[in-house]
């Protein structure tokens, strides 16, 4: 298997199957940002040798699955873009960064999908048609990566945009506290602070933590099977860090060993306060 990125290839890896295998699945976890090409070449074990090429396209927001209802409570960024574009051109732009949807553009004036974050639970809207695009989500990430890339897929169209981008710092700190159960869960594993005496009085900690506590043997095999999800969690804050004050016209990129200190002693309020900036 092969991926490639704009920059080339990123992954190349090769699985021997058993002798009489008939069915193989594979896993790959994906980085919302980083898009591109799979290729997986088939070589069954017969003759003459033969080889077979399948080609899945990587999306920028290829964590995303379309959805239809949106809690409209929840407090979201905005990204607007205007210009002299179609509602096909900008439907095809879309289809790039999202998946789940058709290729041909939608009959009707105005064009509307909804998706959510099938990792973090975020959500997205789009809405668009003729000559404007409106994306609304909770996450600031998502608006960052469609406005890169939307805006680098107009530019090979020649097309001029207009973007405007009205962040909610209320969106930042709501993705913050979906990300605090599986920072927290994900922190405790990698600790290794799940060994409790017997004898030891767990009355103070809450419910879900003493659950941790009691199937400690269960959660270290887990932690041994995805030893890069803390990692992925880091980099998820990492990027909502950046990406925040990069639309104030900040950049904060010097200040990302500051913010891994703060995780590795992890505390909500203090991630917070640091986001405050």
């Amino acid at each position: 298997m092969i991926i490639t990125f704009m920059s080339g290839n990123f992954l190349l890896a090769t699985y021997r199957c058993q002798a009489n295998t008939t069915r193989l699945d594979l896993k790959i976890r994906t980085i919302e940002g980083q898009h591109g090409n799979l290729r997986a070449y088939v070589t069954p074990r017969v003759q003459p040798k033969t080889c077979q090429m399948r080609l899945y396209q990587i999306k920028p927001l290829s964590l995303h699955q379309r959805t239809h209802t949106l809690d409209e409570s929840r407090p979201t960024s905005k990204l607007t873009l205007t210009g002299q574009f179609s509602a096909a051109e900008v439907h095809s732009w879309v289809t790039f960064c999202l998946p789940e949807l058709p290729e041909r553009v939608p009959a009707g004036d105005s064009i509307s999908f909804q998706f959510v974050s099938t990792f973090l639970g975020t959500q997205l809207s789009c809405s668009y048609q003729k000559g404007e695009a409106v994306f609304l989500s909770d996450n600031i990430s998502t608006i960052s990566i469609l406005k890169d890339v939307l805006s680098k897929e107009a530019t090979k169209k020649k097309i001029k945009l207009n973007v405007s981008c009205d962040v909610n710092d209320l969106s930042v700190e709501h993705t913050l506290t979906l990300l605090h159960p599986k920072l927290e869960y994900q922190l405790l594993l990698a600790k290794k602070e799940l060994q409790a005496n017997e004898d030891s009085n767990l009355d103070f900690m809450s419910p879900e933590y003493r659950q941790i506590l009691e199937n400690a043997e269960q959660l270290q095999l887990e932690y041994k099977k995805q030893p890069c999800h803390l990692e992925r969690l880091y980099g998820m804050i990492t990027d909502l860090f950046i990406d925040k004050f990069k639309f104030k016209g900040v950049n904060v990129k010097s200040k990302v060993p500051q913010l891994l200190e703060i995780l590795d002693n992890y505390n909500m309020e203090n991630l917070k306060t640091f986001f405050e900036g």
